[in-house]
């Protein structure tokens, strides 16, 4: 099961959402993800868009916790899905930046390899 660590920061702005790692290696077959709060952040989670099913289970989300299965047969080169997390702090929503569907390229990703 990978994990995947997600932080606030309200210091700046606009506030960003960051995930760590910001590029999540996924290796061949099935397997989960989970996006969990990184310490000391007080946000609940809102969404998690952007990943084609299949390979990914439609996301479970909870306040503090977003489950994702990824059924992984990549057997070619290596795959980038980006994809947009939301959190929400104070009534407000902040997400991840939007990715490139096109291109592949994004900043959270999930890599099949």
């Amino acid at each position: 099961m990978a994990t995947v660590h997600v932080s606030l920061d309200t210091s700046v702005s606009p506030p960003t959402v960051t995930c760590s790692p910001a590029h999540a290696p996924m290796n061949r077959g099935k397997d989960s993800i989970n996006w969990k709060p990184a310490a000391h952040q007080s946000f609940t989670f809102a969404s998690l868009t952007g990943l084609p099913n299949p390979p990914f289970s439609t996301p479970t989300v909870t306040d503090d916790l977003i489950t994702v299965s990824d059924d992984n047969q990549n057997n070619g080169p290596e795959i980038a899905y980006p994809y947009k997390l939301c959190v929400k702090y104070n009534n407000q929503t902040y997400c991840t930046p939007d990715p490139n569907p096109k291109t592949g390229n994004g900043n959270p990703t999930v890599i099949n390899k």
